[in-house]
């Protein structure tokens, strides 16, 4: 060997001698030291050993998981596909009895038949697009001057010929619910406050579609002209955009909004409410509220213009008619309150279901409240089916002899009388021919003297003692 490699040998062997001789000097000899290197060779084993059955374990936990999120969707995509066909069915067999009703309609004839047919004419014309026609129709009609008429020009409140009787008019608006902005216009004296008089909630009717506070805006100005109250008309949501219970939430908020003085200054000295055909329900609906709900509001009176109040398909009122504009007329109400009638709920599949796979999927052909009944059963789209209407504020009811549905405010009147006295209830028959809504066109004498009469009501309702009867306690 090389005389170089021969030296590094003998200090390798060297260095390793020293090293042992080092541990014998720590009391360790050679056998220690290798049982120790074995018992280290053989934990970094076990190490390595766990490191691998953890690397398994991963694996078939993370292919696991990745089986189980797959089952997941291929189930949630199973349940979709039964909710869709359930939906279908659902959709199938409605349809089913809408046709059965149809035919039914048809097969009884007279008004029944009418309305059936009518119907059949627009059932190809969608929705929105019918609801923008005749809110169009409805306001041109409503707001056209009329030559003919000495009446027509002629705005109690703003006029030079009645300048005793200005008014000031201001747009308001609350937060109703579901953060909405409800808009109010308020009418009250000229160099007052709004706040400072008695207060009147106004909702227009036209079968919760149509109306606003344009078409209104007539009969709102002459009552708070007339009576000297401040009138607060809400331009509540409207179906189609809206369904039940939208109007009447926004209805009965704009009444504890004007409550708790949300017209600035405080609350009001008195509270009534007043409303023309479904606005007139509205405002019977929001007593009802008011009376069974410990923070309602104390409202005074109620000022009724030929209430629609029974929305059910077959109330007494939808099978009778005299004449054709009669029959013409209902198949319009029927048709409003199937606009804002509520959504059919989406179809659910609940554990029973899964349990219970073969069983038959039921229909109904109108949309449930939470009691289980038709929603147009719900005292706040029918206050006419309400329970009670004990203790209720007393009412001023207007309706012409003609109306198709003057047979609801009769009854109205019957079930006031009978449940608050016979001076809970005021009625004003106007003989014909006006038939529904009279009370909002400026040029017909008739619904002058219907003001009138209403304004004088109400003056003497806010201003008088009122009855401790109908005092919330």
């Amino acid at each position: 060997l090389p005389l170089a490699h021969f030296a590094r040998s003998t200090t390798v062997r060297a260095e390793q001698a020293g090293a042992l001789g080092g541990c014998s000097s720590l009391g360790m000899s050679v056998q220690d030291v290798l049982e120790r290197k074995g018992y280290y060779d053989e934990l970094v084993n076990v190490f390595e050993t766990i490191r691998a059955k953890r690397a398994f374990l991963e694996k078939s936990m993370r292919e696991e998981y990745e089986e189980r999120t797959d089952v997941e969707r291929d189930v949630a995509a199973l349940k979709a596909k039964l909710i869709a066909l359930r939906k279908a069915m659902l959709e199938t067999q409605r349809a089913k009895m809408v046709n059965d009703t149809f035919l039914t309609e048809l097969q009884a004839g007279g008004v029944r038949a009418f309305i059936a047919l009518r119907k059949l004419k627009f059932a190809s014309v969608p929705i929105a697009e019918r609801a923008r026609q005749v809110r169009d129709e409805f306001r041109e009609g409503v707001l056209e001057e009329r030559p003919d008429s000495p009446h027509a020009a002629r705005k109690l409140g703003s006029s030079s010929e009645n300048n005793h009787m200005s008014l000031q008019v201001k747009e308001l608006s609350f937060l109703g619910s579901d953060d909405n902005q409800v808009p109010v216009r308020c009418y009250f004296g000229g160099g007052g406050d709004a706040s400072a008089a008695p207060a009147l909630v106004f909702f227009h009717g036209e079968g919760y579609v149509i109306g606003d506070l344009e078409t209104h805006d007539w009969l709102c100005r002459s009552l708070a002209a007339l009576s000297r109250v401040t009138v607060v008309a809400v331009d509540y949501r409207r179906a189609p955009e809206a369904k039940f219970p939208a109007a009447f939430d926004d209805a009965y908020q704009a009444v504890c909004w004007v409550a708790q003085g949300g017209l600035g200054g405080g609350p009001p000295r008195a509270l009534g409410v007043a409303g023309d055909s479904n606005g007139g329900a509205l405002a019977i609906a929001c007593c009802v509220q008011a009376r069974d709900r410990d923070d309602g509001p104390e409202i005074s009176v109620q000022l009724l213009f030929y209430p629609w109040m029974d929305l059910r398909p077959e109330s007494p009122a939808m099978l009778q008619a005299e004449t054709n504009e009669q029959a013409a007329f209902l198949a319009d109400l029927d048709w409003s309150r199937s606009v804002y009638a509520p959504p059919f709920p989406e179809p659910e599949l609940r554990e029973e279901d899964e349990e219970e796979a073969g069983a038959p999927v039921v229909a109904v052909l109108h949309p449930l409240g939470a009691d289980g009944r038709p929603w147009f059963e719900d005292p706040r789209a029918s206050p006419l089916l309400t329970e009670s209407l004990a203790d209720l504020p007393v009412a001023f009811i207007a309706y012409a002899a003609d109306d198709a549905v003057a047979c609801e405010s009769v009854r109205l009147a019957e079930r006031l009388r009978e449940e608050c006295g016979h001076d809970g209830v005021h009625t004003l028959h106007m003989q014909g021919p006006l038939g529904h809504g009279f009370v909002k066109n400026s040029d017909q004498p008739q619904a002058h003297a219907c003001v009138a009469a209403a304004a004088a009501f109400l003056s003497m309702a806010v201003r008088g003692p009122a009855s401790p009867s109908r005092r919330k306690a």
